[in-house]
């Protein structure tokens, strides 16, 4: 107000000297300096982060599809090799290089549908860098089309079976025999196959010829890709892929199964026996059996030291036109000791280490998880242990491994 019109008052004295200084305190000075550029790039490597996050589920979505459909091939396969292996052995030519072309194709198909797929996932995000569109890629399933209302009835159903071991159980006991019967006939099931020896010892010919199979082709059941077998979508589509016994998947899928087969057992309802063995097949092969290479080498030394019996048997089909010799005490001696020795020794593979013995890993977390639901008062576990080695282990399991390796694929 004091100064001349026409001039504004100086505020700062004109000496930069007194009122400045040369050295600035650290705390002083701001951590961060942002330009407006610098914002601006900021703001596009967010939405390039953006679009690299959604990128990745998309991937991700994939990789699963992909891991689901590996896991149907290998169980699918594995059905198929079983297959392969009886047609081979009754000289089916035309049955065999059929399911043979099958199985590459369907192969072939899987891998094609992998590798385009994890390869439009580059594509799409190379459009959409090109298009520089803000619109993060989806990836729409079968489910963004079914209604709302029934989409969240079908996964509470799903989650019901996952969650509530006894809602499975409930489920599967009310069926009749012939519904409980119909869940598995569209898998191969172990069936209990006559010893060679025994065949002989009755005075029964050996045949070729096998029982008119019921149900679907094994191309059909190939080609169905589990789609069409329910008992397969109870076990491995509802729950995820086998990732180890100590895992929340398995330990949720076992405690379902093991409530089902025990209240199974417990009302002992028809047909249970044939379903048990079912579900005790399917865990056989859940993991890798430890007993496999001891079996090999039993049944070769086995081989090797009942060359004798071949022997004499030969001597006697070689004889035409004569009476049979019958055998003398020291032939039927040796015969005893020999069959003695191999029982010995096939128990002692069975009763071996867990980590090699003959019984099946996937089996014992099975019938361990049934026993432990079982009422000890009604004497039903001394039953079921029975059942799981004299009815399933001896009388199926085994012997389809000892008389017919090749079809062991586990």
């Amino acid at each position: 107000m004091s100064a001349p019109a026409g001039r504004l008052p100086r505020l700062l004295p004109a000496d930069l000297s007194s009122y400045t200084d040369a050295y600035l305190p650290t705390a002083a000075i701001p951590t961060s300096a942002t330009s407006l550029a610098e914002l601006a790039h900021l703001i596009r490597l967010q939405g390039y982060q953006e679009q690299r996050k959604a990128q990745s589920r998309v991937r991700l979505h994939r990789w699963l599809v992909s891991s689901a459909l590996s896991a149907r091939l290998v169980h699918c396969g594995e059905l198929a090799y079983r297959t392969l292996v009886d047609s081979f052995r009754s000289d089916d030519k035309k049955g065999f290089a059929t399911l043979y072309n099958a199985v590459n194709d369907v192969r072939s198909s899987c891998d094609a549908v992998r590798q385009h797929a994890l390869l439009e996932a580059d594509l799409e995000f190379g459009k959409s860098k090109s298009m520089k569109s803000d619109k993060a890629p989806s990836f729409p399933t079968f489910l963004n089309q079914v209604p709302s209302k029934i989409l969240d009835d079908l996964l509470d159903f799903v989650s019901e079976i996952r969650t509530n071991p006894d809602f499975l159980a409930t489920r599967i006991l009310s069926l009749s025999q012939q519904e409980l019967a119909s869940l598995t006939s569209f898998r191969q099931a172990l069936d209990p196959i006559d010893s060679v020896m025994a065949m002989q010892a009755r005075g029964k010919t050996i045949g070729t010829q096998k029982p008119t199979a019921q149900g679907p082709s094994p191309v059909e059941r190939l080609l169905s890709f589990q789609r069409h077998d329910p008992f397969a979508a109870l076990i491995y589509t509802i729950f995820a892929n086998s990732s180890g016994p100590d895992s929340a998947e398995d330990l949720r899928r076992t405690d379902a199964w093991a409530t089902t087969c025990a209240r199974l057992i417990m009302e002992s309802k028809q047909g249970t026996e044939k379903f048990i063995k079912a579900v005790l097949d399917v865990y056989a092969g859940m993991r890798e059996w430890p007993g496999k290479s001891n079996l090999e080498l039993y049944l070769m030394q086995v081989l090797q030291d009942g060359q004798f019996l071949l022997e004499k048997a030969e001597e006697q089909s070689s004889r035409t036109g004569t009476q049979p010799v019958a055998p003398t005490t020291k032939d039927t001696i040796a015969a005893d000791e020999f069959f003695d020795r191999a029982v010995k020794r096939l128990f002692e593979v069975v009763d071996d280490d867990p980590s090699a013995g003959g019984i099946p890993e996937g089996v014992l977390e099975i019938g361990n998880a049934i026993l432990r639901k079982l009422d000890e008062t009604k004497n039903l576990r001394k039953g079921a242990q029975n059942f799981f080695v004299s009815r399933w282990l001896f009388s199926t399991f085994l012997l389809n491994a000892i008389i017919h390796p090749e079809a062991r694929v586990f």
